[in-house]
């Protein structure tokens, strides 16, 4: 085999080695993206327990407000005891008046309690509607996830196809010169043919000397682009 044909399979070679990187990299980009899936439900989930927080919050207030208002109530209680035992009018009005404010505060504390329910009912109906908002969530990550893992299985599938029309090819492809093309691809960021473009090496973009392209052309040796190192070729 010449080394035109030789070049042609090598053209051939990186063109698999291309759809095989990019598939690396669809792979590889796909945890990422799940990542960031999981962390946006997380997000998500981390509203509703700031939901659940604040009505554990609301009811430790209603439990002390009803401490409150029981110890009012046995305030009250231990004054209206008192009333039989006061002998003259000054104290018993005293006494009366200081019930009455007692109870006062406690038709207060009551209506609080009262408020603390409301907002106790309220925040239990939001929790109820993000509930079932994270369940719609969940079921659409739980539906993205497949989705995922079925394209992983697709591009792995993919890629198997190709490294096994990778390693058919590399087989007829003389060995000192295949070695050659894998030192390059592993340091070239999985370039390592290019073509020329006019006076210019496609991999780093460089003008070419006139003998550099007329050794190209001639086909008599792998000229390599000397300031990226690739093999370079006309295309026809």
């Amino acid at each position: 085999m010449n080394l035109e044909e030789q070049l042609k399979l090598l053209i051939e070679l990186q063109g698999l080695d291309t759809q095989i990187l990019r598939i690396e990299r669809d792979l590889e980009s796909i945890p990422q993206e799940l990542k960031k899936m999981d962390d946006a439900f997380e997000e998500k989930k981390s509203n509703l327990k700031k939901m659940e927080e604040s009505l554990k919050m609301l009811q430790v207030k209603r439990k002390e407000k009803e401490v409150d208002l029981a110890s009012k109530e046995g305030s009250i209680k231990k004054l209206q005891s008192q009333l039989y035992q006061i002998k003259t009018n000054k104290e018993y009005a005293a006494l009366e008046g200081e019930i009455a404010r007692t109870r006062a505060d406690d038709s207060l504390i009551e209506e609080e309690i009262l408020k603390i329910f409301d907002q106790m009912d309220a925040e239990n109906q939001k929790i109820l509607k993000e509930k079932e908002f994270l369940k719609t969530e969940e079921d659409k990550l739980a539906q993205q996830k497949k989705k995922f893992g079925d394209e992983v299985s697709r591009i792995k599938a993919q890629a198997d196809g190709l490294n096994a029309q990778k390693t058919l090819l590399a087989g007829k492809i003389d060995k000192a010169i295949l070695a050659k093309y894998n030192r390059i691809i592993r340091s070239k960021d999985g370039l390592a043919v290019v073509p020329v473009a006019g006076d210019s090496c496609q991999g780093c973009f460089r003008i070419l000397p006139p003998q550099v392209i007329h050794e190209i052309r001639t086909k008599k040796e792998l000229i390599c682009c000397g300031n990226c190192a690739r093999i370079l070729y006309i295309e026809e």
